[in-house]
């Protein structure tokens, strides 16, 4: 009898919530009735009013974001998570910040700078409607693509499209610190149109000796003025950069781009343990072309059958379900579950599973057999 009394507890507190609030997690309803006083106010969340929208190009937009007083601040390269409802739906993704910390300091104020991804629901939404005054939900900070605190010799930045948003917000660190370390960087874009930032990067290389930046236009005619190949990244260019003997070199950018850059520079002979990279995006699906594999939601008894999975997520979404998910990319463990059995390779790091019970993120999990899930 006594083995049982915590249980009997717990359906008891249930019990009374769900009497009560209408919800078995009052802490819910309290929630609700903070938000109906002050859109800023959270008792389970950190918030941010939208302060400005500003154009970048024509599909960036940066938003500048007032965190509340909790909020701890952050590293130059860190990114956060930011919640919102899209079309009544609560969706997560996760973006760097592109400001410094400097910014934060003086004014209380960040910036997200994001790029409309094409069929993308959440970027596409907030391009449409995310606008000034509006209230959003914000993690703190994380990640490790910043600067070493001992940096003392010259470093070395690799960026492609959107990728330069956790690079410019150490550009702007350094430049507020009166560039401590040199720094040297490769800023890769389809046209001219495309750099984001880049009358501020350029203005930045004129008024700091330290600070060398090639921006480089892809796909748009080649002009005379330029040093480097207005082509797709190459040995000449990386060659360019490593005459500058940066200690560090961080990269960042879309898959296929971040592998041939790395290639490059090992093949340059630069150690691939002094390159820092930040995921902006997953690589390809490898698609399985054998036998069909079956997986099993198990919870809303729904199954799918395939002979070229995605992933999970995809595969669970295709299927008419709703899982949680957020950033999509590994990052922000919103969509762990559970798997009973079968095994999965991570498309991230290429890790293939046991076919035990563990619990794994779906959005980066692809099924190798057959798979039963939680879900």
């Amino acid at each position: 009898m006594h083995s049982q009394s915590p249980n009997l507890l717990q359906r008891a507190r249930t019990w009374i919530s769900s009497s009560l609030f209408n919800t078995d997690r009052p802490a819910e309803y309290f929630e609700y009735l903070l938000e109906g006083i002050d859109p800023m106010w959270s008792a389970l969340e950190c918030k941010a009013r939208v302060m400005a929208v500003r154009t970048e190009t024509a599909d960036t937009k940066t938003w500048v974001l007032q965190p509340v007083a909790g909020w701890k601040g952050f590293e130059a390269g860190q990114h956060i998570h930011i919640t919102l409802d899209v079309n009544g739906v609560r969706s997560t993704r996760t973006f760097t910040i592109s400001s410094s910390p400097a910014q934060w300091r003086q004014s209380g104020t960040i910036t997200l700078t994001v790029k409309r991804v094409r069929e993308g629901r959440v970027t596409g939404w907030m391009h449409d409607h995310l606008q000034a005054g509006d209230v959003i939900a914000i993690s703190q900070a994380e990640g490790e693509f910043v600067l070493s605190p001992r940096q003392e010799a010259p470093v070395g930045y690799i960026a492609a499209g959107s990728g330069i948003t956790p690079i410019m917000s150490q550009l702007r660190w350094l430049a507020a610190h009166s560039m401590p370390v040199g720094a040297n960087l490769l800023y890769f874009a389809n046209t001219r149109n495309d750099f984001i930032f880049g009358k501020e990067i350029q203005a930045l290389s004129q008024s700091n000796a330290r600070l060398n930046s090639h921006l480089i236009a892809t796909y748009d005619e080649p002009e005379t003025r330029h040093k480097l190949p207005q082509a797709p990244i190459c040995a000449e260019q990386i060659q360019a950069l490593l005459a500058t003997k940066p200690e560090r070199i961080y990269l960042c950018g879309p898959h296929p781009f971040r592998e041939i850059a790395k290639q490059l520079l090992q093949d340059a002979g630069f150690s691939a343990d002094r390159i820092h990279e930040e995921a902006f995006g997953l690589p390809p699906v490898q698609r399985a072309v054998d036998e069909p594999i079956t997986v099993r939601f198990a919870q809303s008894h729904t199954e799918t059958r395939t002979q070229e999975p995605g992933t999970l997520l995809e595969m669970a979404e295709a299927a008419g379900l709703t899982p949680n998910s957020g950033c999509r990319m590994g990052i922000c463990y919103t969509c762990k579950c559970r798997k009973q059995s079968g095994q999965v390779r991570n498309v991230v790091t290429g890790e293939v599973s046991g076919t035990e019970a563990e619990d794994i993120r779906i959005c980066v999990s692809t099924p190798l057999t057959d798979v039963d899930i939680d879900i």
